[in-house]
């Protein structure tokens, strides 16, 4: 092998590439970034894969030698960010020997031979569509996708691809959130991306990344430039009917609130809602034109009052909701949100261009505390004492 390159195109591809490398596999050869040359082609080849997800990034080179060597992603990086001048020189006469010269500096490092890696197929799908915006869509749905590994349709985010708009599904059976964005026209499309693999694609995207997507065989392949990004099918089956499940939502009580305020109250009273062993539930009421927020645990209390344009109070008790799930919802969306709750606290949070659904929860019994019950008849049994005396 023998090529010369530019280091900085170099180094770019090599953070990508390395960002899928599974560092703890089990696998040796898996930890390991696969680096080829190929005099026909002039390029150099870089590819990694965790048997999910795949990447192939290519770069153009002056390529003398053709050949191919795993080397360990943190190293070439590392050489990559520190030598010196526009162009560096990689050559090896020992499959297992690596020279990287840049400048007057010079590395050797010893790699894995490339024999037995196995090299993914990185197809390239006849018909694409035209996405963009992977880091947003990526934000506001991975965390409602579930981590139940029995639900693998629920591990994943559904994407519809039709009239000129992307449209995204994430549920783990007690929240829901869907979303929706603009798109180049296409035909419809359809295809289940497991969250962790779209939250690996986000990391070495921009919103202004434009993918070609499109699925071939069991893989859905995103390209875009001289990278190629695979995600392989592992659920199979039809998503949850998210529609059904807005059409019989009946909404009693609404609230119009801006997204900030709610942001800023919930931090707020989330720390007595963590405080104890057990984590409590968030109780939300609306009233005269007010959302509450109160967080009642064994050790603290907490209450924020949010202005809003509310329809109507809800009865006193108010519903509870789980601190987590709502915490996440208001990091990923902005401006103002519409809130509606049906007469069982079923919530619906709506946006421009998001819809959230989230489950109740069942209000905690306190458990009498101990210490005061013995502390209270000990005060008693005092004053006993005190009028025999």
């Amino acid at each position: 092998m023998k090529f010369e390159v530019n280091r900085l195109m170099m180094l770019e591809a090599a953070k990508s590439v390395g960002k899928i490398v599974p560092s703890s596999s089990p696998v040796l050869m898996l930890r390991n970034i696969l680096l080829e040359s190929n005099e026909d082609t002039g390029e150099v080849y870089m590819t990694a894969t965790n048997h999910e997800v795949s990447i192939q990034h290519k770069v153009a080179a002056s390529v003398q030698e053709r050949g191919a060597m795993l080397i360990n992603p943190r190293l070439l990086m590392g050489m990559l960010s520190l030598l010196n001048g526009d162009f560096i020189t990689f050559s090896a006469d020992n499959p297992e020997i690596l020279k990287v010269t840049g400048g007057r500096c010079t590395y050797q490092i010893k790699c894995l031979s490339a024999n037995g890696y196995p090299k993914p197929i990185m197809p390239f799908p006849e018909e694409c569509a035209l996405m963009t915006g992977i880091c947003s869509l990526a934000k506001r749905t991975t965390f409602a996708v579930s981590t139940d590994e029995k639900k693998p349709v629920l591990q994943c985010v559904n994407i519809k691809l039709k009239n000129n708009a992307v449209h995204a599904e994430a549920s783990d059976g007690e929240i829901m959130m869907l979303t929706k964005d603009s798109a180049e026209p296409t035909d419809v499309r359809e295809f289940l991306l497991p969250g962790r693999s779209l939250q690996m694609l986000a990391s070495i995207s921009d919103d202004s990344d434009i993918f070609e997507v499109g699925d071939i065989c069991n893989v859905i392949v995103f390209v875009r430039g001289d990278m190629i990004f695979t995600i392989k099918k592992f659920a199979t089956g039809d998503f949850m009917d998210t529609t059904a499940v807005l059409k019989n939502f009946k909404p009693a009580y609404t609230a119009v609130a801006e997204v900030c305020k709610l942001k800023e109250a919930l931090s707020l009273i989330s720390i007595a809602a963590l405080a104890g062993e057990d984590r409590e539930p968030i109780n939300l009421i609306l009233s005269s034109g007010e959302i509450i927020l109160r967080c009642n645990s064994d050790y603290s209390e907490a209450s924020a009052e949010i202005p809003a344009n509310i329809s109507n109070d809800t009865p006193n008790t108010g519903f509870f909701y789980d601190v987590p799930a709502l915490s996440k919802l208001f990091q990923v969306v902005n401006g103002k949100v519409k809130l509606e709750f049906d007469t069982n606290g079923f919530m619906l949070a709506k946006t421009r261009n998001e819809i959230y659904f989230q489950s109740p929860l069942r209000p905690k019994i306190k458990k009498a505390n101990p210490f005061k019950k013995k502390k209270e008849k000990s005060a008693k049994g005092a004053e006993d004492m005190k009028e025999v005396a």
